[in-house]
């Protein structure tokens, strides 16, 4: 076979394997079509024109919690961004969050894409009422101000947070001084832009919302940065912990530094707010997440050899041991016993940094063998303090024969 007809044989074989068994692909697989995203038309009211139709059909329905952290990522994204811009934050209402969720189920399962309310019916979509019908459903009456954002398709909180704040009218909403309180819907699974993101805001005549740490949803410190609405209205406030005892009144201020109580756990703080005898009581709650303190630095077991033939030589003459907390930077407050009467502790309480002396005692009057005790390190305050109490085997060997003493060079390199 000639050099030419052979590569047209081989060529040949090639292009039949493709035929049977595929195309080798060379080239990289084409990207993925980005999702179709779609950013509503920022829409807001306010009292002096609002009108008022039927609720027929409208709301008030639970709607499901698809991802509440994309919905708290939203709204820490907003308070930061009202920060950035010298406005206080936000307060995230049950009422605005089931107005937004609902919305968002909607859109998702009804197939369209407007502040409005619809059914799909036989295929067809069949208005049912509008956007504030369906907002004040879940927040009530006796509102001030109400706003709305919706988004479609983004597919993070940072994705869609971006498309409202470069959108004037969106940004407009987030950033308005007007709005005290929110509501955040997050929904995915269905309809033609798969996600489907909802803001309601709002502000109610009367309400004076107090907020802890921007409306974070934990804090990992007692010491908490609290905004009081109400600037204005008020002259004086005072503040108390859960069910623990007020504060004296002082001067109204809307920034306030706070200490939470010293426990991990849900936690409220109250603020009521006066101005002769106008006055007003409002709340807020935070997951309180604080490091335990530990009980640290203790061995578990100590050991002694007593010899009655040297003159009660005892090894080592005692034991020095340093009760730490290995976990915060408070002082711990420990105490110190034994159960047996051959023990001497000393000191028998203290406080971290500290030392506890461990030594046997009366050892001569007890006969050869192996003694077994236990010396019990236990934390009086803080009582949250983990491993506590701690307990310590103490061994002490009694012999009658003397104690050789070994020593053993050592070089050093």
């Amino acid at each position: 076979m000639t050099r030419k007809n052979g590569f047209i044989f081989f060529a040949l074989i090639f292009l039949l394997m493709n035929l049977l068994y595929g195309t080798t692909a060379f080239a990289d697989d084409p990207t993925p079509t980005p999702p179709t995203v779609q950013l509503g038309t920022p829409i807001s009211q306010t009292a002096n024109n609002f009108f008022r139709i039927n609720y027929t059909g409208c709301g008030g329905v639970t709607a499901p919690v698809v991802n509440s952290g994309y919905e708290q990522q939203v709204l820490d994204l907003v308070n930061s961004e009202r920060a950035s811009n010298g406005l206080p934050p936000l307060k995230r209402m049950d009422s605005l969050n089931g107005a937004s969720r609902y919305h968002g189920v909607d859109l998702a399962q009804d197939d369209y894409f407007e502040h409005d309310s619809y059914d799909r019916v036989n295929g067809n979509l069949q208005y049912v009422c509008g956007t504030w019908d369906r907002v004040l459903s879940y927040y009530g009456s006796d509102w001030r101000s109400l706003a709305e954002n919706i988004a479609a398709g983004y597919a993070t909180p940072n994705d869609v947070m971006d498309a409202w704040m470069t959108s004037d009218g969106h940004r407009h909403n987030i950033l308005s001084a007007n709005v005290w309180e929110i509501g955040i819907g997050y929904y995915e699974g269905t309809g033609t832009y798969y996600r489907y993101w909802v803001q309601d805001f709002g502000r109610k005549s009367g309400r004076y919302p107090v907020i802890i740490n921007r409306d974070a949803a934990s804090t990992s410190s007692q010491n908490v940065q609290l905004y009081i609405y109400g600037a204005g209205d008020f002259d004086e406030m005072r503040l108390r912990n859960n069910d623990g005892t007020w504060t004296g009144w002082m001067p109204f201020q809307s920034n306030y530094d706070w200490t939470m109580d010293g426990y991990t756990g849900n936690q409220t703080v109250t603020v009521e707010m006066r101005r002769g005898s106008s006055t007003a009581t409002s709340s807020d709650s935070i997951y309180v997440d604080l490091p335990f303190p530990r009980l640290g630095g203790l061995p578990t077991e100590l050991g002694f050899l007593y010899s009655r033939a040297d003159s009660g030589e005892l090894v080592p003459a005692q034991h020095r041991i340093s009760p730490t907390n290995t976990n915060t930077t408070e002082s711990l407050n420990w105490q110190a016993s034994d159960n047996v009467n051959w023990l001497s502790l000393s000191p028998t309480s203290g406080s971290t940094p500290g030392t506890l002396i461990v030594r046997p005692v009366n050892l001569n009057s007890l006969t050869p063998g192996t003694y077994n005790g236990t010396v019990t390190v236990s934390v009086t305050n803080p009582t949250n303090t983990l491993n506590s109490p701690t307990q310590i085997s103490v061994q002490t060997v009694v012999v009658n024969v003397p104690l050789k003493k070994v020593f053993l060079p050592m070089i050093q390199r």
